[in-house]
């Protein structure tokens, strides 16, 4: 069957934090775009950008928020400060600080499917300690702001951590 089956739909930050980085629509309008998806029977991918100077407890919120509106796929991006932006100059999360807000959003969110984004390459070496922080995946590639790692890279990572690919899954699903 051909159609529409996915809806991607950020929430950006917690709904206490939005005003500071949001003035052209109202939390509650994301809010309603996302029920109104999941009432048309779309699967919601939802997530946000953390370290814009949001506290752990608003990205408690937002993983809340999340979980509350049935979102089962949560992409996660990390502030990566551009210059010329409102975001410029703003302090990057620590490595450590990353992995345990992923930590926070696995244990909030259990079923969910929570892919690694933009601004992974903050973790710098630290990379495949996402999937041990409860990360299903990672984006591959560049991002809209920024390069990201070679395919080749992520690749190995995945081998070496003796992880699967959705690929690999069917692939197996196919041969038996």
């Amino acid at each position: 069957a051909q159609g529409m089956e996915n809806y991607h739909h950020n929430l950006e930050c917690a709904e206490s934090f939005f005003d500071n980085i949001c003035t052209t629509h109202t939390y509650q309008e994301n809010i309603d775009t996302i029920r109104h998806a999941t009432e048309a029977g779309l699967r919601v991918c939802a997530g946000g950008i953390l370290g814009m100077g949001e506290s752990l407890e608003q990205r408690v919120e937002l993983a809340d928020t999340l979980r509350q509106n049935g979102v089962k796929s949560v992409p996660l991006n990390f502030l990566n400060p551009q210059e010329g932006t409102p975001m410029e100059g703003r302090t990057t999360m620590a490595p450590q600080e990353i992995l345990k807000s992923i930590a926070v959003f696995r244990y909030m969110l259990p079923q969910a499917e929570i892919r690694i984004a933009g601004g992974r390459h903050l973790l710098g070496d630290m990379q495949s300690m996402i999937f041990m922080a409860g990360a299903s995946g990672v984006m591959i590639g560049d991002y809209l702001t920024t390069s990201g790692r070679k395919v080749e890279q992520d690749i190995k990572m995945i081998q070496d951590l003796h992880l699967t690919t959705r690929e690999d899954t069917q692939r197996r699903r196919v041969a038996s």
